[in-house]
């Protein structure tokens, strides 16, 4: 009998040693992840009022990042290129797709698609119709 107690206890024991072990399954996923915005996106073109340049886009990224605040949209996004670097928040609006950038207080607000690798940006201005496509980096 008490080799079948030792037993137990040891088995009750390893349960209770390897659940702890295990990583937190309750851990919250930020509400971000699964619109698959976070990590570094290039621009891949430009259009303003309908007509893309024939230049080539290069050296332009964006990389957002999830902040500690897993329960809302908000994280943090830095932008880069050649000659500057510009850091922020930015809040996303599932609902009206739009996406909020707060950044040297100033507050720029763009509509937003996603489609897997490509992210659209639409906006105005100067009373001029932009449309940005950025690419996914890998």
């Amino acid at each position: 009998m008490k080799s079948l107690g030792s037993v137990i206890l040891g088995l009750v024991f390893s349960l209770i040693v390897l659940n702890g072990c295990e990583k937190d399954e309750n851990e919250k996923q930020d509400n971000l992840q699964p619109i698959g915005i976070f990590g570094q996106w290039k621009l891949d073109s430009r259009s303003i009022n309908g007509i893309s340049g024939l230049a080539v886009e290069c050296c332009d990224y964006i990389e957002f990042e999830a902040d500690n605040e897993p329960d809302d949209f908000k994280g943090e996004f830095i932008v880069f290129g050649s000659g500057y670097e510009t850091t922020g928040v930015f809040e996303l609006n599932t609902i009206e797709h739009t996406i909020h950038f707060d950044y040297n207080d100033t507050r720029m607000s763009y509509e937003y698609q996603i489609f897997n690798d490509l992210l659209k940006f639409t906006y105005i201005e100067d009373d001029q119709e932009i449309i940005e496509d950025w690419r996914k980096e890998e």
